[in-house]
C-alpha cells in the first residue's frame, strides 16, 4: 500500500497531567502516516485523487490550538478522528505519532513518543 507521511509537524500545546504543563505549555511533534492508493494521483497529477497534506496540517493545528488533553494518547485519538471524518473516503489506514520532549520526570531521555493507528472500513 502506498502512503503519505508528514513528519515533525511542530505545535505548542497545553497538554499534560500536571498543572505546570497546562499552565506553561510545551512543544510537541506530530507525525502522520496515511495509507492509501496513490497511482491515480500519480497518473492524473490531480490533487483531488490524493490527500492534500496542507489541509491535514491545518486541521491538526486548529484542533491542537483549541483543545487540551491530559494525555497525548487522547490527542492522538482525536487526530485520528479528524482523519477518519475528513479523509475516510480515500485512506485505508492512518498512524499518528506524538513526541513530547518536556516531560517532568526524573531520568535521562530524549522524548516520550506514542504511536496510535486506526484502520478505516
Amino acid at each position: 500500500m502506498d502512503k503519505i507521511c508528514i513528519k515533525n509537524m511542530k505545535f505548542y500545546t497545553y497538554n499534560g497531567v500536571l498543572e505546570e504543563e497546562k499552565k506553561l505549555g510545551q512543544p510537541i511533534e506530530v507525525d502522520v502516516e496515511l495509507r492509501l492508493p496513490l497511482s491515480k494521483a500519480g497518473q492524473t497529477d490531480n490533487v483531488h485523487h490524493t490527500i492534500n497534506y496542507a489541509e491535514v496540517n491545518e486541521m491538526f493545528a486548529e484542533h491542537i490550538a483549541n483543545h487540551s488533553y491530559d494525555l497525548i494518547e487522547g490527542l492522538a485519538y482525536a487526530l485520528l478522528d479528524i482523519i477518519e471524518v475528513h479523509f475516510r473516503h480515500i485512506t485505508n489506514e492512518a498512524i499518528v505519532r506524538i513526541r513530547k520532549y518536556s516531560v517532568p520526570m526524573a531520568g535521562i531521555y530524549d522524548c516520550i513518543e506514542i504511536e496510535m493507528g486506526r484502520e478505516f472500513y
